[in-house]
């Protein structure tokens, strides 16, 4: 999907210090932006799965046991790394979530998170000044890194200047939606297992305790 005049957005930055979050702040960031689900619109189309197990049909205990898991474990704090390495502009850290989660992740699960990656760079690729973004593009087509999707959403998120929070709470938006395709009357869960609470605690670490409650919309 090519993406025309992806520089003409007007885009809001993110707040200057946004480590620790009002649970008010993570509410509002995790409701999900239309554009970047248009954004993302090839990765849906195309991908069958990525990390949620359960299908065809998804449970509460397949998405229970991802955010549990690999959420906790490996794909949120990657999320984290790879975009505070695309901040500062560190290409060879980016390099080094990739092969981190090469380590991590099953092959089944590397296969799809690859595959992914691959789609959504293919599909932003005629951005302009892209920066380390098209450096770590660059790095991934020389075979150098392996762009799981996690490190090329992060990367690619804050090339469009979201906050650390919005490409969270999006990458769960993105893995319930593909995980829920074909069942019409799915409901995002709430929650504890909500994505506003999931990206709060994403955000905060796996040891840590939100602040405050937060309540899912």
């Amino acid at each position: 999907m090519k993406l025309p005049h992806l520089t003409s957005l007007i885009l809001l930055p993110p707040p200057q210090d946004e480590k620790l979050p009002d649970a008010q702040i993570v509410e509002d960031w995790a409701r999900g932006l239309d554009w970047v689900k248009w954004l993302l619109g090839s990765v849906r189309a195309r991908s069958e799965r990525l990390m949620v197990a359960g299908r065809p049909r998804l449970t509460v205990l397949a998405w229970e046991d991802f955010t549990e898991n690999l959420l906790t474990d490996t794909i949120g704090p990657a999320l984290k790394s790879a975009w505070e390495c695309a901040l500062a502009g560190d290409l060879e850290g980016l390099i080094e979530v990739d092969k981190t989660l090469s380590s991590q992740l099953p092959p089944e699960l590397a296969r799809l998170s690859a595959r992914a990656g691959a789609i959504l760079l293919k599909s932003t690729q005629h951005a302009r000044y892209q920066a380390v973004l098209g450096r770590y593009r660059e790095a991934v087509d020389q075979g150098r890194s392996a762009g799981h999707i996690a490190v090329v959403w992060a990367a690619v998120g804050h090339f469009f200047q979201l906050s650390l929070a919005n490409v969270i709470a999006e990458y769960l938006h993105l893995e319930w939606d593909i995980a829920t395709r074909d069942e019409a009357r799915a409901i995002k869960p709430s929650g504890r297992l909500g994505i506003a609470t999931l990206t709060g605690g994403v955000m905060r670490g796996v040891n840590a305790e939100p602040a405050l409650r937060v309540v899912d919309a």
